[in-house]
């Protein structure tokens, strides 16, 4: 999911977890309104990372199990792994056993989005909301990590919301919204070449990449 910014990307996610309800029509989770699900049922099966996750004063490591405290430690290092944790937990002062300050306030804004995404990893959700993931990371770090996360992920439904072509590029569809409206919707090649919105936020990307 990608537009400009206030078009209503962050408002459209924060539907599915039910931190507020649509005033019109429903949001289905297998073909049944999530309102008919018991609240805790539903948060459970939905994993969330935002563009400013909060961290815990905690050890890393128990940030990362935080939810699901009995995950097996070669499962967490593999979620480590997959969003590039592990290059630089080995260098905190006690590695994984490192005390996190309040909100992570002893992490780059990269290092606590690369956290809350092995977090949302080890939760083992069926679902995983990703609201503008990584936009503190450089383009290069970008890629890499999308390269890896998309293995990952397999298997899972995957929303993202983002302003970055190579995060939209992984996605199998594409919603462009402008205003709160969908104005276009289509595989990210499909979007490029229609030359609509879409083509006119992505464009220039394309064109460096050339």
């Amino acid at each position: 999911m990608c537009g400009p910014t206030g078009a209503g990307k962050t408002s459209l996610l924060n539907l599915l977890p039910r931190f507020y309800d649509p005033t019109d029509g429903r949001v289905l989770v297998g073909g049944v309104d999530i309102r008919d699900l018991v609240l805790e049922d539903l948060r459970n099966t939905v994993a969330i990372v935002t563009q400013r996750p909060i961290l815990f004063s905690i050890p890393l490591r128990d940030n990362l199990t935080a939810a699901r405290p009995d995950a097996p430690w070669d499962e967490v290092l593999a979620a480590c792994e997959a969003a590039g944790v592990a290059q630089f937990a080995t260098e905190l002062a006690n590695g994984y056993d490192t005390l996190i300050g309040e909100r992570g306030v002893n992490l780059s804004g990269g290092q606590r989005q690369r956290v809350a995404l092995a977090r949302a990893l080890v939760a083992g959700a069926k679902i995983v909301v990703l609201d503008d993931p990584m936009s503190a990371v450089d383009t290069q770090t970008e890629r890499h990590l999308v390269e890896n996360l998309r293995p990952a992920l397999a298997g899972r439904t995957v929303l993202i919301a983002t302003q970055r072509l190579s995060t939209v590029e992984v996605a199998d569809r594409a919603v462009v919204l402008d205003d709160g409206v969908v104005v276009e919707a289509g595989t990210p090649e499909e979007l490029l070449r229609a030359g609509g919105l879409f083509a006119s936020l992505f464009g220039e990307e394309v064109s460096a990449a050339a």
